[in-house]
């Protein structure tokens, strides 16, 4: 059960006391409803979806009490190796993982800790098994010797956690070298990141990961009708008011704000597979620890529709979406640009319909967002932006952008695929394609070399080059773009099922049309393309050029997908 509602600022003590409280009142209310075989696994479970993977190596026993939370289990430990295996259960809640591990490899030693003394009260009383040992334990303070475990098992408990980076440390300290860490939980989106580094900080190796919110979503809107009535009456009868907030988060109840979070992006349940390693541990920086220590309010916020709000006015500063009938085109700059670059971009009105709005996205560390860290790794970049425009992707939407914005809009609509999610096109402008490395790697050159890479690149105007002051602004923000252009390159044979347009200008220094058009490669559903005359900088003089293209391009792609009037 993830409780991740426990607020930062409250002292380690009494997170934990509070935790456990909340933990007993579940466990109690639980038993009153006549639910506790229901609940056993604490868990929101999963229902695989077509399209989608599995990673469960194993099949479920005939009849297995609480199908969907048991198969989550199975999803979670994937092709992990458990025979004969020595695993840990943190956070077990009331024993159910193990109960099932213990039927499915019998020869496996298991052990379950959890911060409840009722959870654990619960687990010996209904799992006697020989190879079942549970504990009552601080999963930030795991009592167990070193390198003592073979498989570590985490699943939604570790939002509660207040020192998330001491736990990932007792859990590489208890792990045998090659052993495996099992992780799974809750994470709003831009949150994710924090958490990602910090486990690779800590020593782990990354071995895969994925999402896997919309089976969760598939299996928490499959859950059995009248569950919550009888909670509910639970809560009444034992005058438990406080626990309510701790129960929809267990429920993840489809009308939920946490549930519409996970629906929309802008919190991913996700699985990693975690491996420790030979060498000895990391350490968790001190800004990534910091970030880990707003993950849980950051979760929280996500429930509350104004934060949406907010964060609509820091990603859209000119336009703002429309998130009642959809056609939006976000709009990503190219290196060093911001949303300013589209500012007059308005598409035309539609006969029937209304008309696709282009939406510029400011990106943090430019304009109106100067003061906020830039972003330099894809991966990063792709998980804010995912976040940030998720709530608007229920309906039709495409995604354009320039030289660098480009490359992140692909990235984009591969995330967004991956959760059936496709936008309506790719407008593309001035951009090699993106399996094509970078010829050249300026980021950590000297600032008297770096400026005279700006210079020979072009683009930014002779009196902001002769402004010192001017400069001091923008060449971070080039330099922070041309590390995160020279980190990235996609796969040669990676492609997107979305249709593709193309434009690319006659004579550009830096992109040649050969280079330009090798996106065809990538294009799973149609390619086309357009050349302008001049050089690489079109965008602002070829406006009115573009935008009808865009339009035709918008209006075809509606007609392919047998929609002619997609946006109603």
């Amino acid at each position: 059960m993830n409780q991740a509602a426990m607020s930062p600022q409250v002292s380690s003590s009494a997170t934990l006391d509070r935790n456990r409280q909340a933990y007993a009142g579940l466990a109690e209310v639980l038993e009153n409803a006549g639910l506790a075989e229901h609940a056993l696994y604490l868990n929101w479970g999963y229902a695989p979806q077509t399209g989608l993977p599995d990673w469960a190596s194993n099949v479920l026993p005939p009849g297995e009490t609480g199908m969907a939370q048991a198969r989550l289990i199975l999803e979670v430990l994937g092709d992990t190796p458990l025979t004969g295996k020595r695993v840990l259960d943190v956070g077990c809640g009331r024993g159910g993982a193990l109960a099932l591990l213990a039927r499915l490899y019998p020869d496996s030693n298991l052990a379950g800790a959890d911060l409840s003394a009722a959870n654990i009260a619960y687990c010996r009383k209904r799992h006697q098994h020989a190879r079942l040992r549970f504990q009552v334990a601080d999963a930030c303070r795991l009592p167990y010797p070193d390198q003592s475990v073979d498989v570590l098992l985490n699943l939604e408990s570790s939002g509660a956690y207040p020192d998330l980076p001491a736990f990932f440390a007792h859990a590489y300290r208890v792990l045998k070298p090659g052993g495996r860490f099992c992780y799974a939980d809750v994470v709003a989106a831009d949150a994710l990141d924090a958490v990602r580094q910090a486990l690779q900080q800590t020593g782990f190796v990354l071995e895969r990961q994925r999402s896997v919110s919309r089976q969760v979503c598939a299996a928490r809107t499959a859950s059995p009708a009248g569950l919550w009535t009888r909670l509910d009456n639970a809560l009444n009868a034992l005058n438990k008011p406080g626990l309510r907030a701790e129960l929809e988060r267990y429920l993840a109840q489809p009308e939920s704000g946490l549930f519409h979070a996970l629906q929309d992006g802008r919190a991913d349940y996700h699985i990693f597979h975690l491996r420790r390693d030979y060498t000895n541990a990391g350490k968790v920086s001190k800004d990534i620890a910091a970030q880990l220590l707003e993950r849980s309010a950051r979760l929280d916020q996500l429930e509350n529709p104004a934060t949406l709000a907010a964060s609509a006015s820091a990603w859209f500063p000119f336009s703002t979406p429309d998130a009642s009938r959809g056609c939006n085109v976000f709009a990503l700059p190219y290196a060093g640009g911001g949303a300013s670059v589209y500012r007059q971009w308005q598409l035309p009105p539609r006969d029937a319909g209304p008309a696709w709005r282009v939406c510029p996205l400011q990106l943090p560390g430019r304009e109106s967002r100067l003061t906020e860290a830039a972003i330099n790794d894809m991966e990063v970049m792709v998980d804010q932006i995912v976040a940030a425009i998720a709530p608007y992707t229920h309906l039709p939407w495409a995604l354009m952008g320039c030289s660098l914005g480009c490359k992140i809009a692909y990235e984009v609509a591969r995330r967004f695929e991956l959760m059936g999610r496709k936008p309506a096109l790719l407008f593309l402008m001035a951009c090699p394609a993106p399996s094509l490395p970078l010829k050249r790697r300026v980021s950590t050159y000297n600032d008297h070399d770096f400026a005279g890479e700006v210079r020979h690149l072009g683009g930014t105007p002779p009196e902001i080059m002769a402004d010192a002051e001017m400069m001091r602004t923008i060449m971070p923000i080039l330099r922070n773009d041309s590390a995160l252009a020279e980190g990235y390159t996609a796969l040669a044979d990676s492609k997107i099922n979305v249709p593709m347009l193309m434009v690319a200008a006659s004579d550009d220094h830096l992109v040649t049309v050969e280079e330009a058009r090798r996106w065809g490669r990538h294009a799973g559903a149609g390619f086309d393309w357009r050349m302008v005359d001049g050089g690489h900088f079109f965008l602002r003089q070829r406006r009115q050029e573009l935008l009808g293209w865009l339009h035709d391009a918008l209006r075809a792609s509606e007609h392919k997908m047998g929609e002619v009037l997609l946006c109603q």
